[in-house]
């Protein structure tokens, strides 16, 4: 049984976005909120705003970009990981290259998904996270 298909009765997986972009925020949401066992708690664009909205929402899983407001995504990751050491961390964003990877690697994460991957790269990326695993997308140039 996987975090995905838990029979009703269990508590969805909680679920934090962070990313710059609004659209990218946007169109995570309306995917993860057709799964019944997922629930987005919140979303924001700011560094700030996710360690204050992490305390207060305590998600199990934040999908963060690579761009945040006021700071980067790999050092929003760290700080995440950091203060809230249960938490889970995926990257969810465009940028493939190597060393991108690696700085999410340094930062602690849990994850990397591909944006033009589809929405189950993302649902297996979470329940793999979720069950102590790492996750990266299919093909991605590891770092050496």
């Amino acid at each position: 049984m996987t975090a995905i298909d838990t029979p009703d009765g269990h508590p969805p997986v909680r679920i934090l976005l962070v990313d710059i972009h609004a659209i990218s925020r946007s169109s995570s949401r309306a995917m993860l909120d057709a799964m019944p066992t997922l629930t987005v708690v919140g979303e924001t664009s700011s560094h700030a705003e996710a360690m204050q909205m992490a305390a207060v929402l305590e998600p199990d899983v934040v999908l963060v970009g690579m761009r945040v407001q006021g700071s980067s995504g790999p050092d929003t990751s760290r700080a995440l990981i950091k203060a809230f050491p249960g938490l889970r961390v995926v990257f969810l964003t465009l940028f493939y290259e190597p060393e991108y990877v690696q700085s999410a690697i340094a930062a602690g994460a849990h994850g990397y998904v591909l944006k033009h991957e589809p929405a189950a790269q993302v649902l297996k990326a979470i329940d793999t996270v979720m069950h102590g695993g790492t996750y990266f997308s299919p093909g991605l140039q590891m770092p050496p």
